[in-house]
């Protein structure tokens, strides 16, 4: 690439150096990009192999000082074509004061007009052929020579109505250059506009005087139009660099928001990696809608947007690599699953596969796919395994769907022979009566779901009433009242839920108990050898009463145990996995 550049650059001096100036220029930049990226790299390698970067030195290379000698001996032409051009734009003032000087003697001539006035284009003419000037120069020496041409005009004596027809054919084109002036406010090409205004002042100052009557308004009129028109200019090279500030600020703030991107990387998903790239993309094609920013700026942004976006793209690559393997791991765990489940497919006990298959569904769900593209038939021949269950055993448990339905019909029956029960004095055949209801509502199987609720609510509640009024044994009548409880529960919305929580409750009130049995029999043992002492017979006591509590919450579990394996049971759950 140096190499190119060198070319480049010996050609470009067998040409005008005042021509090629920009294309030097560049060709500068280019070759000190190419050195500092040549320097960077072996900056990095001097560090990587265990130098200390205060001490790296990079010598110039053969290219390097062949491109410093040609850019030397183009500063030399350079200097050469700048001398040369000042010694012909000095001597083009010369010529031009030289024109103006003779246009100025033709102003008092009088004798011949038609000489006067043909003398007067040939200096035109050769004004016009003659060379630039110094910019510096310019107005100065275009003013004089419009002054004089101005003088020629007003002093000559000519013919009347030729010099009438003349005044008044300038002054309609000098309107007219005017109103041309004016239209270039509307004119969006900047470059456009300067060049037209070029233009139009070279026909202002080559057009002939007006009557002296207008000149003053005119001129004004014009200097107007110029004052609006170059404002236009200067104001639009004013925001133009404001606009490039404001890339500048525009593009930092796209470089933060790939910086955010790239510091979340460690914890993405595969899911992830396709969201973070469409950002990174989107991010890509909202740089390019920014414009340029400043020049000394807008190499050194594009370059650190570049290497962030080749960073994280570098990264993508070597996370997805790593991936395959995560994959195969996972293919492996799912065909044991699949297995699992097509040996269980055909299982008619119900309940044990059940459990067989909500475990298998769990263990899936801890295997996400992480865009394994194997996944879609690995879970299809799982999910068929599943559904084959699930729809036998839904079509096992429809055939009962009918038994419900009587149920409810037997059961409904007892509630009304239950509310018309009228007790009797003698609480103990009430409390037999009692029981033959609840014994003949066990032997009863499930009703309709949709109407367990309401029944079991009607009976216990009216079963409680009549508890409630009876002097039976304590704890026969806790049992009976919890058992209602229990069911009860069963028969209400998130019914499992419910009968959870409680048997969570209770195994934590046995868990103390039992804590508190093995401190008072700890205690209980400091006493083994004290007969008769008060102290052992108050911890022998409360041994015995927690040992009842305790018998009393295992057997309230049991129950809870019973109700919840009827809903399992009673679970028709869709195929999940």
């Amino acid at each position: 690439m140096k190499t190119e550049l060198i070319n480049k650059l010996e050609e470009l001096l067998t040409k005008d150096a005042g021509e090629v100036a920009h294309e030097v220029r560049a060709l500068q930049k280019e070759y000190q990009k190419q050195w500092t990226i040549e320097f960077e790299n072996a900056k990095l390698a001097f560090v990587q192999e265990g130098g200390k970067a205060a001490d790296f030195e990079y010598p110039k290379q053969k290219d390097d000082l062949r491109f410093e000698e040609l850019v030397e001996k183009f500063i030399s032409l350079k200097k050469e074509s700048d001398a040369k051009a000042a010694s012909e734009q000095a001597r083009n003032l010369i010529i031009k004061q030289e024109i103006i000087a003779k246009i100025k003697d033709l102003s008092h001539l009088s004798e011949n007009v038609g000489a006067a006035i043909k003398k007067l284009q040939e200096l035109q003419t050769e004004w016009k052929e003659s060379g630039a000037v110094s910019s510096h120069k310019y107005k100065e020496v275009q003013a004089e020579y419009s002054k004089a041409i101005e003088e020629f005009y007003y002093n000559l004596k000519i013919y009347r109505d030729l010099q009438e027809h003349d005044l008044k054919k300038n002054f309609e084109n000098k309107t007219i250059l005017i109103e041309k002036l004016k239209a270039l406010a509307g004119l969006e090409n900047i470059k456009e506009t300067e060049r037209l205004i070029k233009v139009y002042r070279n026909e202002w100052e080559e057009l002939g005087p007006v009557p002296n009557a207008k000149w003053e308004t005119l001129k004004s009129e014009y200097k107007a139009a110029l004052d609006e028109i170059y404002a236009k200019v200067k104001g639009f090279y004013h925001s133009a660099e404001e606009k490039k500030e404001i890339n500048l600020q525009d593009k930092l703030a796209i470089i933060e928001k790939v910086k955010e991107v790239l510091n979340t990387l460690d914890s993405f998903g595969p899911g992830k990696w396709n969201g973070a790239t469409e950002t990174i993309l989107a991010l890509q094609n909202q740089w390019k809608s920014v414009g340029r920013t400043t020049e000394k700026d807008n190499e050194k942004v594009w370059t650190e947007f570049r290497s962030l976006c080749d960073n994280f793209f570098e990264k993508k690559k070597a996370f997805f690599a790593g991936l395959n393997e995560k994959f195969a791991a996972s293919r492996k765990i799912k065909a044991e699953l699949i297995a699992k489940a097509e040996e269980t497919q055909h299982s008619t006990d119900w309940q044990k596969a059940t459990q067989v298959f909500f475990k298998l569904q769990e263990e899936w769900k801890k295997h996400p796919s992480n865009g394994d593209k194997e996944e879609p038939k690995l879970y299809q021949k799982f999910r068929n395994a599943c559904n084959t269950f699930f729809e036998a055993k839904k079509a096992n448990f429809a055939e009962q769907d009918v038994a419900f339905d009587e149920n409810l019909k037997l059961k409904e029956e007892i509630i009304a022979r239950l509310n018309a029960y009228v007790p009797v004095d003698d609480n103990k055949i009430n409390h037999e009566e009692l029981k033959k209801f609840s014994t003949e509502w066990s032997a009863i199987g499930h009703v309709p779901l949709k109407d367990k609720k309401r029944i079991n609510e009607s009976f216990f509640s009216k079963l409680d009433e009549f508890y409630d009024k009876m002097n039976i044994d304590r704890k026969e009548k806790g049992e009976m009242q919890f058992k209602n409880k229990i069911e009860r529960m069963g028969s209400g919305n998130n019914a499992f839920e419910t009968l959870r929580r409680e048997n969570d409750h209770l195994k934590k009130v046995a868990d103390e108990i039992k804590s508190n049995l093995l401190k008072y029999e700890n205690n209980l043992g400091f006493f083994k050898h004290s007969k008769g002492n008060p102290l052992m017979k108050e911890f022998e006591n409360k041994i015995a009463e927690e040992k009842t509590k305790l018998d009393e919450i295992q057997a309230k579990r049991k129950l809870i145990t019973e109700e919840l394996n009827k809903i399992r049971e009673a679970n028709n759950p869709k195929a999940e996995a």
